[in-house]
């Protein structure tokens, strides 16, 4: 296996595992949980709140860079685009096991309203949840049943971006998406809406995906040749800058100062972390089940695991590693028993009402 700092070349399989891009997905899954569990644990015992690992909500930036380039690659490769067939993939992959997720908190939210400070069952909300609008729930908020379902909110705008400029443009490099996502943010900084619907899908952190799209084309061009700067140096900058941002709060410019320093880390590990780990791989796989859930592992854990002994006389590298073995081993089994079964089910099933089509590199499902 060639482990020289160069860029591996584009994969010309369409079933071919991007390794980088799985262990990016893992370590982006697992310092978002980080975050979580640094935030709930001072909510619940009152800690100092400049304590808190801010940085690690960055795991989402580093995941919006992922899907830039991940949608790149597969609107690029030969072949015609087909809208639909797109459609079909990226609903089966993204939809089911969210919406399980989130009819679970509506039924908790009707059965136990105690367990929640301000969620309710309430059925419109419930509705945009699952069509992935972000919608004013009230008190200017547009976060759905699911807190952590914001970011797919997102995805899905982005989705549709695509859709529509390479299916009705032919715009197969995404150079019009790119601009479309331009126009919108300066538009929002430009007219900074007051209505929390708009200034959600005006939000500069719309850029991150623009920088996803811009280091596959990089990556296309010089993947065989390698990169101008030596990948692990711009991998460990990156890092380096996140890691210097670690108790920061950060609510302005997050493209800027996370969204840059997430796009350096896709953009140097792409050809740093060439080395092949069929178990870190496995753990990508696993890393949307570990967005989805991890949120009820920590919740547990935190509040009434840690209090009781002899957990309560740990370290707290302890309680970290015991919440990050538990949270993969439940995100393990959802994806294994709820997401995969049903997404593959739910590909059959849109399939079956569809012309057969195929989507150019629409195989790479774990990169997906």
């Amino acid at each position: 296996m060639d482990t020289t700092l160069t860029a591996p070349p584009v994969p010309a399989r369409q079933s071919e595992t991007l390794y980088p891009v799985q262990y990016l997905r893992a370590a982006a899954a697992l310092v978002v949980m980080f975050f979580h569990v640094s935030v709930l644990s001072q909510e619940t015992w009152g800690l100092d709140p400049r304590r808190v690992d801010h940085v690690g909500a960055a795991g989402v930036d580093l995941f919006f860079v992922i899907s830039g380039f991940i949608m790149a690659m597969i609107v690029d490769r030969p072949g015609r685009f087909d809208g639909r067939e797109y459609w079909i993939r990226r609903i089966a992959r993204v939809a089911p096991a969210y919406w399980v997720i989130t009819f679970f908190v509506f039924a908790l939210a009707a059965l136990a309203p105690s367990l929640f400070h301000s969620t309710t069952a309430d059925v419109g909300h419930l509705l945009a949840s699952l069509f992935f609008v972000a919608a004013d729930v009230g008190s200017g908020s547009t976060t759905p049943l699911l807190v952590v379902g914001w970011t797919l909110n997102y995805e899905i705008f982005f989705y549709a971006i695509v859709a529509v400029t390479a299916g009705l443009f032919a715009d197969r490099r995404l150079l019009i998406a790119s601009g479309v996502i331009l126009g919108v943010v300066l538009a929002g900084i430009a007219l900074d809406p007051a209505h929390p619907s708009l200034a959600f899908y005006t939000d500069p952190i719309l850029l991150e995906f623009v920088f996803g799209i811009l280091i596959f084309r990089t990556w296309k061009e010089t993947g065989s040749a390698g990169f101008g700067f030596a990948p692990l140096t711009v991998f460990s900058l990156g890092v380096v800058l996140l890691v210097a941002q670690w108790e920061r709060p950060l609510v302005d410019w997050r493209p800027l100062f996370w969204g840059v320093p997430a796009a350096a880390v896709l953009y140097g590990g792409l050809g740093a972390l060439t080395f092949r780990s069929p178990f870190l791989a496995r753990l990508g796989d696993w890393s949307y089940a570990v967005y989805l859930t991890h949120v009820f592992v920590i919740t547990f854990y935190v509040k009434y695991a840690i209090p009781t002994a002899p957990l309560n006389e740990l370290p707290w590298q302890a309680h970290y590693l015991i919440m990050t073995a538990v949270a993969f081993l439940v995100a393990g089994g959802y994806y294994t028993l709820v997401e995969r079964p049903l997404s593959r089910w739910t590909l059959r099933r849109l399939r079956s009402r569809a012309p057969a089509a195929t989507l150019p590199g629409a195989a790479v499902d774990a990169a997906e």
